[in-house]
């Protein structure tokens, strides 16, 4: 999560990326349970990054059985980023046709959600770039009165600062999605300048497409650069269900400790990892942040509002979340609740062109704009932030050994 949230990325000379700190993900009514009266979530840190989790939400969506809901979220390379809204879809359907730039037919890797991707872009030698690529989508017939939303899912394989970097050498630079509608003459014009994209593993964006092509336009284009696997496509032109009931499930327990590094299966797909969370070995290939990490055990004040009192934890550590659900409302007849994840905070990894890619120091802040800003960014510390780092940020770590640079799991 909160993959757009990374700092002191390197996009440019004299640049750095600007993060976006926070993101709701949909979690299925249908996969949660209570496990003693408690509705139970791991945020967990299974690779080489150093995590500022400053606030934890659960939010329950009660809808009619007919609809689907969705956050209105994507990463996207500017602001404005994403405004918090749940999108409803009543009536989503695949599209009438789907075809990449060779002209292949792809829309039946596009029709249901099954790790089955479209491919068939080549690969450049830099982390996350292709060559310059394209999805054409036939709407089919659709209503301009109504709203008009793509609902894509699929996962991204990341560029690195280092590939970037890289690439800049090279003469390359990030193609952000953007979005072309074919004029009746043939010709393409572009209607939305980033589409955004999905923030790492696989998950669902929305892209509203409301008032933004002309009505009787049949056919779409998605144009990057980047390695983006859709797996699958979605039309939806319904009316907004505005029967909604959105109720807070309040966080009543936090809890921070080690669990080891889950093993990852990449057998369905390159880079679309699969992480069986018992399967685990203690030690993992990497090293660590320099710096104070948040002591492990209770860290339930810390995640109650975003305001910049984060728990820090790295690589093989996790969260563990504890949410009330016992004054949730009764469901009407013919309704489903479904779940809102949210995580606000921000992530670092240890790229070399990443900005202090290797100290837990400079700490993050909302109001910093990049990481670090120009005069040099500083954590503000005030009597309260003081005290925060005095009782919660005392578990300095100077790195791993190489004799843990390896996975060991059991049975092996």
């Amino acid at each position: 999560m909160i993959g757009a949230a990374v700092i002191g990325h390197w996009v440019g000379p004299n640049e750095r990326d600007l993060p976006d700190p926070d993101e709701y993900i949909k979690i299925d009514g249908s996969r949660v349970q209570t496990h003693n009266g408690r509705l139970s979530f791991t945020f967990a840190e299974p690779m080489e990054e150093v995590n500022y989790l400053d606030q934890a939400r659960l939010v329950a969506i009660d809808h009619p059985a007919s609809a689907d809901i969705y956050p209105n979220e994507r990463f996207v390379a500017n602001p404005p980023f994403p405004e918090f809204k749940i999108i409803t879809a009543q009536h989503s359907h695949p599209p009438a046709g789907a075809w990449d730039d060779a002209g292949h037919d792809v829309l039946p890797a596009l029709l249901t959600r099954d790790h089955g991707y479209v491919t068939g872009f080549k690969l450049l030698h830099f982390a996350g770039f292709a060559e310059p690529h394209s999805l054409v989508l036939d709407l089919g017939a659709w209503d301009s009165s109504r709203p008009l939303h793509l609902l894509l899912d699929g996962f991204t394989e990341y560029f690195t600062a280092n590939s970037m970097y890289a690439a800049y050498q090279a003469n390359l630079a990030v193609t952000a999605p953007y979005v072309e509608a074919q004029e009746a003459d043939g010709s393409w014009k572009r209607v939305v300048d980033d589409m955004g994209f999905p923030a790492g593993l696989p998950r669902t964006i929305t892209v509203d497409l409301t008032g933004k092509i002309k009505p009787g336009t049949h056919k779409i284009r998605i144009v990057t650069n980047l390695q983006i696997y859709w797996d699958q496509a979605l039309i939806d032109n319904s009316a907004p269900e505005q029967r909604m009931t959105v109720t807070e499930v309040p966080l009543a327990a936090a809890r921070l400790h080690f669990h080891g590094y889950p093993r990852a299966d990449e057998s369905r797909f390159p880079g679309d990892l699969n992480y069986t969370y018992e399967n685990v070995s203690l030690t993992g290939p990497y090293a660590r942040h320099i710096g104070s990490y948040t002591r492990y055990g209770d860290v339930l004040p810390l995640l109650k509002a975003a305001d910049d009192k984060f728990v820090v934890f790295g690589s093989g550590e996790e969260v563990v979340l504890d949410f009330d659900p016992s004054n949730l409302p009764k469901l009407p007849a013919g309704w489903k609740r479904d779940y809102l994840f949210y995580a606000n905070g921000f992530v670092k990894d240890m790229d070399f062109y990443a900005a202090d890619a290797f100290t837990v120091d400079p700490l993050p802040f909302h109001r910093m704009g990049i990481y670090p800003s120009p005069p040099r960014s500083e954590y503000p510390v005030d009597a309260h932030s003081l005290e925060y780092l005095l009782e919660y940020n005392t578990r300095y770590q100077s790195g791993n050994g190489v004799s843990e640079y390896r996975y060991v799991y059991p049975g092996r």
